[in-house]
């Protein structure tokens, strides 16, 4: 089988062919070939790079380089119709190196933009983001790269957008994350489809202590992820992690992994989101240590454990509209919504207007050994089918309130 470099010049000089290019003017049209890069390129501040029209430009990493191929601190670049190349399978030395040797590295400046670029076989980081604003990743693909975009928006404020993105990976290269978001204001996340993260475990973790999801948002706020079609990773679909506040997750298709859950709202303040009409082939999970004030409407789960697990953390909730089916094999196990500790007398959980169908327990309440007293649950107009039990309540649990329904 041909691959994309058949047919095309190889430069073995492709960084000083490059940099000559880039000296010389601030559009640059780089011809067809194979550039092998050996030192990072001169982008200047407000520079277009881009391959002549229905032509292919490849920047390779030579076989023994570490660094990067595009640093562009202080500096705002359009790049377009690129393929970025870490040629992993010779650089196995650098896999999970850091940001020094991500493909492209951007810092400190704004409204950097890249376009209908491929990043392929990156042992490290395909996109490393820093304090960028505005920054528009639109229309790339991201192949078997180690870690595909990181974004450290260092609170400041409209972060950017990523959209219309493809990201792939298979178990023939470790990999951690497809994306990681930190400290980012009113981040986007659009239509992109993912697959793989993790399916080969990475060597190191990363120090968040979360990998393997394609989306991965945590200290931030005001994010919006909607229209993105993630198919099976490792672990998960999305985590909206620790202090993530004011987000909308919404029509997106997500899909479990090597846990049964889809979709994870959790860690330390981490509060204020809705979750709306999703398609969740997975369960969703609220409330490990963080993940109050939730608005849960109008999604459809169809998951092999629980539908959505509501654990001690969540306090305040709306879980309104929704639909909740046993996946096929798993029929008649676990609990279609299971709300777990609710002791706090300040708790307010509303369940209204949901269908539970084919599960052990359709709705199910207790706290840790199935003893003490449930507050502020309140249920009413669900519709249920096929379950062992509709609703369930620990028989030695004492309701602060009848639930209702």
């Amino acid at each position: 089988m041909a691959t994309p470099e058949a047919g095309l010049p190889v430069y073995a000089d492709g960084t000083a062919r490059i940099n000559a290019l880039l000296g010389a003017s601030l559009d640059v049209v780089i011809p067809p070939g194979v550039y092998t890069i050996y030192g990072e390129l001169d982008v200047r501040n407000g520079q277009t790079i881009s391959a002549a029209a229905d032509t292919k430009v490849i920047l390779k990493t030579a076989d023994g380089y570490t660094g990067r191929i595009i640093n562009a601190s202080y500096e705002r670049v359009t790049v377009r119709n690129i393929t970025f190349d870490g040629n992993y399978a010779r650089r196995m030395s650098l896999e999970g190196a850091g940001n020094s040797a991500a493909l492209v590295h951007v810092a400190n400046g704004a409204d950097s933009v890249f376009e209908n670029n491929v990043f392929q076989y990156a042992p490290s980081h395909a996109m490393y983001v820093y304090k960028s604003p505005r920054v528009k990743i639109r229309g790339n693909t991201f192949h078997e790269t180690y870690y595909a975009i990181r974004m450290d928006g260092d609170n400041l404020p409209e972060s950017g957008t990523i959209e219309g993105n493809a990201f792939k990976n298979t178990d023939a290269y470790k990999s951690i994350q497809h994306l990681t978001a930190t400290a980012t204001h009113n981040l986007v996340v659009r239509n992109n489809t993912w697959e793989g993260a993790g399916l080969a475990e990475p060597t190191s973790h990363g120090y968040e202590g979360t990998w393997g999801n394609s989306i991965y948002i945590f200290d931030s706020t005001g994010y919006l992820v909607e229209g993105n079609k993630v198919g099976r990773n490792h672990w998960s679909s999305l985590v909206s992690g620790s202090n993530g506040k004011n987000a909308i997750i919404r029509n997106n298709s997500f899909t479990d992994g090597k846990t049964s859950i889809a979709a994870w709202i959790e860690q330390g303040g981490a509060e204020y989101i809705t979750f709306d009409s999703n398609q969740l082939d997975g369960g969703l999970f609220v409330g490990d240590n963080g993940g109050d004030h939730l608005t849960i409407t109008n999604n459809v789960i169809r998951s092999r454990g629980v539908g959505i697990d509501v654990s001690f953390a969540t306090k305040t909730a709306l879980i309104q509209g929704n639909k909740f089916y046993k996946r096929a094999g798993y029929e008649r196990t676990g609990s279609g919504i299971y709300l777990w500790e609710k002791k706090d007398p300040a708790t307010n959980v509303q369940v209204i207007g949901n269908h539970i169908e084919g599960y052990d327990r359709g709705i199910s309440v207790s706290n840790y050994q199935g003893i003490g007293t449930v507050y502020g649950i309140s249920l009413s107009g669900n519709t249920f089918a096929n379950n062992n039990v509709n609703v369930h309540v620990s028989p030695s649990i004492t309701l602060a309130k009848p639930l209702g329904q």
